[in-house]
């Protein structure tokens, strides 16, 4: 099955927000984490089973080279992912069940 991605607004603000933490830390690091994030976004399209569950329905998985988890749903009727938050490993993953 073919999947699109659906980002949530919280999930598209904690994207740029890192972005530009780490264009801050060093030139064009935040476009690094950028290419890292699309990478495993690839991986989690093509086969999004492949990830651990979190919590109810919500599965996880790093992104490499950073400390960042992206949070996921898989909606089988709608062929979509939403993706629920891109969170740096250190922030409460709690919040992220409230999300829909």
């Amino acid at each position: 099955m073919k999947y699109s991605l659906v980002f949530s607004s919280e999930a598209e603000k904690e994207i740029i927000e890192s972005i530009h933490w780490y264009n801050n830390q060093k030139k064009n690091l935040g476009f690094d984490f950028f290419d890292q994030l699309n990478l495993k976004l690839d991986l989690i399209i093509k086969n999004p089973l492949n990830y651990s569950t979190r919590f109810t329905n919500i599965r996880a998985t790093k992104i490499t080279k950073y400390p960042y988890l992206i949070y996921f749903k898989i909606n089988d009727h709608q062929s979509s992912i939403a993706i629920l938050a891109v969170l740096h490993t250190s922030r409460d993953p709690k919040e992220i069940s409230k999300r829909k």
